[in-house]
């Protein structure tokens, strides 16, 4: 009875008489709106809306899982290119329903992919964990040269790793040439808690260390999940091959507990300091006393403990800025 009232009225009277007699048109327009067709193509509600969106959050690959923002999310299907929020959160609304790559990429992380097919899906969500690249805290690549009897001289090159790494899954480490086609292990020791090896002229494949002077070596670290990542590099500049000589003691001389070790000026041509050692000539040697940083102008430098009385032997490095080494022949000497 209402509603006819409504609809009879309607029709014999203008809209302002109807004001004038304080009929509300409101439930009219109420009754009718709520039946309107959803035509917004962008209306989730709307049974012929076309698109869909993508969503999803980024975390941490190591444990405690911590969300990771400003990672760089694109959908290649469309170029569309967002962010991750505070919370690792991303969404990409509004995109056709097409097969395509998922790309998530942040500096300092392994980039992570998804191949997305809708399967009728409107919404499509992912949950990726980010591997975090293993950094280089330090690297120590020089060469060393030793001087043996008679005129016998050796060339190494010597590398020596730190790396920190928080989600721990580093398989190995490498170092890498490309001009001189090498790509070598670097074991882990595990008293140092550095990859380190000594390399030789062999294993470099060349017959003078000289000729890898200048070539820029890689340090390649390889993941559990097979991939590869290059997180620092240096070069060899310089093999110091001048020799040093020593001057006293030489050939079993016999000394004092504390001598003074005496060698001849050395002019190298470039800065330098000098480290001296003296060892046991025991197999395999031990060093029981060592001095470093000697001025490159002295020619002498006084033992300052007490040797017990015994066969010894001793030698001068040459060490430059750069840490590549040169070491003179070894001269022995006994306390009695």
């Amino acid at each position: 009875m209402v509603e006819r009232f409504f609809l009879r009225t309607y029709r014999l009277l203008k809209i302002d008489e109807l004001f004038k007699l304080g009929i509300p048109l409101i439930p009219i327009f109420f009754i009718n709106s709520c039946n309107a067709p959803r035509n917004n193509p962008l209306d989730p509600n709307n049974p012929n809306n076309v698109f869909v969106a993508i969503e999803g959050t980024i975390q941490t690959f190591a444990v405690p899982r911590k969300a990771i923002s400003d990672v760089l999310v694109n959908w290649s299907a469309e170029n569309k290119l967002v962010k991750t929020n505070s919370s690792g959160y991303f969404k990409i609304e509004n995109v056709s329903a097409n097969t395509g790559w998922l790309t998530i990429q942040k500096d300092g992380y392994s980039s992570d992919s998804f191949y997305v097919e809708w399967q009728n899906k409107k919404i499509y969500t992912i949950q990726s964990f980010l591997n975090e690249i293993p950094k280089l805290e330090s690297l120590a690549f020089f060469t060393t040269v030793l001087n043996q009897y008679p005129d016998i001289q050796t060339a190494s090159l010597e590398v020596k790793v730190k790396v920190s790494d928080k989600d721990n899954d580093i398989d190995s480490v490498f170092i890498e040439n490309s001009d001189l086609k090498v790509k070598l292990n670097l074991p882990y020791n595990a008293s140092s808690k550095m990859y380190e090896r000594i390399l030789s002229q062999s294993d470099l494949l060349i017959d003078d260390i000289e000729e890898a002077i200048g070539l820029q070596f890689r340090i390649v670290i390889k993941d559990l999940f097979n991939k590869l990542h290059t997180i620092g590099s240096d070069k060899i500049n310089r093999v110091i091959k001048q020799e040093i000589t020593l001057d006293y003691p030489l050939n079993g001389e016999t000394v004092t507990s504390s001598p003074i070790l005496k060698w001849k000026r050395f002019t190298p041509g470039f800065n330098f300091t000098y480290t001296a050692e003296i060892l046991t000539d025991d197999i395999p040697p031990v060093t029981i006393w060592q001095k470093d940083k000697i001025s490159p102008d002295s020619i002498s430098v006084q033992v300052s403990t007490n040797l017990a009385l015994r066969g010894y032997f001793w030698v001068l490095w040459c060490v430059d800025q750069f840490s590549n080494k040169s070491r003179s022949k070894p001269a022995s000497f006994r306390v009695n």
